[in-house]
């Protein structure tokens, strides 16, 4: 007996092993060779300030996209903005159209967050002036009129934005934001429907560090989901997320970050799963997809992310401010995806303290560099900041696992 005890003795003062072999003492020397630092001030000024930005963008019609997609601009000689746009679209301002609805939705969720800013004002002539029923209507007409290759406008991606920006208002209790619910009802429905098919035909997803990561607009519709009680939709993504990553390992975090990035593919892919799965499940999948947050490989999530690269002047320079507004951005997707990595793992685990202090680095060294690329980095970067202060806020919600089921593709409960 007292062989027994000694041994389980033994193994409680050992060093404690977190699934495939994460060592918990060397997570907590780890912890403190990183800097003492503290989240960066998110207070009144700090939100009017990106309320403002954000404002700025979105009654800002942007000049003709090399793309012609007659969304905004129809190509006649010379090409001319669409007649009464302010009146027949939505989503008309900012460099393009999934910023119009990411800006928006900041909106709403700061007005949600403090409903007497300073701002309220603006942000309800916008919410008033962009949503009444023609301006959606005329969203509707034109997503329903494009063929072939332009019926993939804005797909993935800024569906997925429509769906957090109905799932954020239809999830408010005010009453100005049931107006906008209730407005956006129509084209979120529409968006929800085609995006759960678009999900169950993907064949392989994107990994890319740019808009179009499958697990970043999953991200995205999962918030909306959520909120908005579509379980066809959240169903679809539970499903589809253990379809495609369930079975990822050793995520080559050697290739991150890339010129143009605004996504972290590992810690993006990583968050989506640390909300599909269970947890007992998760720490194991995580041990294996992620490397441990002392090795040498993890180390690229604590190193400032370097834009000096980034030549902004000449002929491209306005490609090459939109290359540096990518990488600003990353600080503040980084610091939303390691908050939300970290409330998924067990509150023993030793790791949250790591990914929180990470998070406060990438996010403080974002804000820091949030006004350096001018209107590149403007009509979105505000949108990438309130997305980190909602993870530090509060937890993502969570998607409960579901048993998968058979589906038509339909929307949900919209």
């Amino acid at each position: 007996m007292r062989v027994l005890i000694a041994g389980l003795m033994g193994c409680l003062a050992a060093p404690a092993m977190l699934g495939q072999g994460v060592d918990a003492k060397k997570v907590n020397e780890y912890l403190k060779t990183l800097p003492a630092v503290t989240a960066p001030v998110y207070d009144e000024a700090k939100r009017e300030t990106l309320a403002a930005s954000a404002i700025s963008c979105t009654d800002h019609p942007d000049e003709a996209p090399a793309n012609r997609n007659n969304y905004l601009w129809q190509y006649s000689k010379p090409a001319q903005l669409l007649e009464n746009y302010d009146k027949n679209r939505a989503f008309y301002g900012c460099a393009d159209w999934h910023s119009a609805v990411g800006s928006v939705w900041a909106l709403m969720s700061l007005r949600k967050q403090d409903p007497k800013i300073s701002l309220g004002s603006a942000i309800k002539d916008i919410a008033t002036n962009h949503f009444k029923k023609t301006n959606v209507d005329g969203e509707l007409a034109f997503f329903n009129e494009q063929k072939g290759p332009d019926a993939n406008f804005e797909k993935p991606y800024g569906y997925a934005w429509v769906l957090k920006l109905y799932g954020e208002v239809k999830g408010s209790n005010s009453e100005e934001d049931k107006k906008v619910s209730d407005a956006v009802m129509p084209l979120a429905k529409w968006m929800s429907e085609r995006y759960v098919f678009y999900l169950y035909d993907l064949k392989f997803p994107y990994r890319t560090g740019v808009e179009s990561n499958t697990a970043w607009s999953m991200s995205l519709a999962l918030d909306g989901a959520n909120l908005s009680e579509d379980t066809t939709l959240k169903t679809a993504i539970h499903g589809n997320a253990m379809r495609l990553f369930e079975k990822d390992k050793n995520c080559n975090t050697n290739f991150e970050p890339q010129n143009t990035d605004l996504v972290s593919s590992c810690l993006t892919e990583a968050a989506l799963m640390g909300r599909v799965m269970d947890q007992q499940s998760y720490l194991k999948w995580l041990d294996g997809f992620l490397p441990p947050v002392y090795s040498d490989a993890f180390q690229v999530y604590a190193k400032e992310i370097d834009t000096s690269h980034v030549n902004t002047s000449g002929a491209d320079a306005q490609v090459q401010l939109a290359a540096e507004s990518h990488l600003i951005g990353l600080n503040f997707q980084r610091a939303t995806a390691l908050l939300t990595i970290a409330q998924a793992l067990p509150k023993d685990d030793p790791r949250i303290e790591v990914f929180r202090r990470l998070a406060m680095m990438s996010a403080t060294r974002g804000y820091e560099k949030i006004g350096n690329a001018g209107y590149e980095g403007q009509h979105w970067l505000s949108t990438f900041a309130v997305l980190y202060e909602n993870a530090r806020l509060g937890p993502a919600p969570l998607a409960p696992p579901e048993k998968p089921k058979k589906t038509d593709g339909s929307a949900g409960n919209l």
